[in-house]
């Protein structure tokens, strides 16, 4: 399989890491900084393309790794050299619709991943454009799921999958973060606060996958009457911390739907 990754970002290096790690492909990058494109090439044992139109020829799957207001540029230097690859776009609110303005009515495939696919644990939404065929989205499946949970969607719902999963590890690190400073205002070193911040989060959640239990079963399990989980979940609901969250991920939704 032969990939070309326009853009050497923190996203695609995440999403090289997890090809290496898992799949047989014959990388080619490039980037407008040289010296990116350089320790990309190097970390990942990519072919350093000269351009966006040589890394584009020499691929059969295109992925466009750009920030969404570089992306127009990159489709319009390489859209007289794509004729039946696949270009597979990471770029949040950028539409299908938007691609074909500027390339045409290609096999376009659009990927929203969070940066947990460099552990193999992303959340990715994934939808097609009407060129690309069965086999076609087989292929793409191949790529991506190695790297984490992929969901096939219709493109209306990427804009929330952008706020929800690409945006989520943002989310959850900032509560991660609350609780480590909470530790830390109780007397623990910052790095003990971290590592016993991160045990719970990972010991809650596996428990909750193994077990297949509920928040709410969660909650009632720890929760006794007149105790201490009671006194804290009392003044969440009392601060509106839920409600704060679901705004801050509606925030980030309507933002998604508005990048440009």
């Amino acid at each position: 399989m032969k990939i070309g990754i326009i853009g050497c970002g923190n996203m695609a290096s995440s999403i090289a890491h997890s090809i290496k790690q898992s799949i047989e492909a014959h990388l080619f990058c490039y980037d407008i900084d040289l010296d990116k494109a350089n320790r990309f090439s190097q970390a990942y044992g990519a072919t350093k393309m000269n351009s966006e139109i040589e890394t584009a020829e020499s691929s059969s799957i295109i992925i466009i790794a750009v920030k969404p207001k570089d992306i127009v540029d990159v489709l319009e230097k390489i859209k007289d050299c794509i004729s039946e690859k696949i270009i597979v776009s990471i770029a949040a609110g950028i539409s299908i619709s938007k691609i074909k303005d500027v390339v045409g009515d290609k096999k376009i495939v659009r990927v929203m991943p969070n940066v947990n696919i460099s552990v193999q644990r992303g959340v990715m939404g994934i939808c097609f454009s009407e060129k690309v065929s069965a086999d076609e989205k087989e292929k793409i499946f191949y790529l991506f799921k190695n790297m984490g949970e992929v969901i096939a969607t219709d493109e209306k719902h990427m804009d929330a999958i952008t706020a929800l999963f690409g945006s989520g590890p943002a989310f959850v690190a900032h509560f991660i973060e609350s609780c480590v400073d909470a530790a830390v205002k109780l007397g623990f070193s910052r790095q003990e606060s971290l590592n016993l911040v991160l045990t719970l989060f990972e010991g809650t959640v596996v428990n909750m996958k193994n077990n297949m239990l509920t928040t709410q079963q969660i909650k009632d399990m720890v929760t006794s009457p007149g105790g201490t989980t009671i006194e804290g979940l009392v003044e969440f609901e009392r601060r509106a911390v839920k409600g704060a969250i679901i705004d801050g991920i509606l925030k980030a939704y309507e933002r998604a739907k508005n990048i440009l």
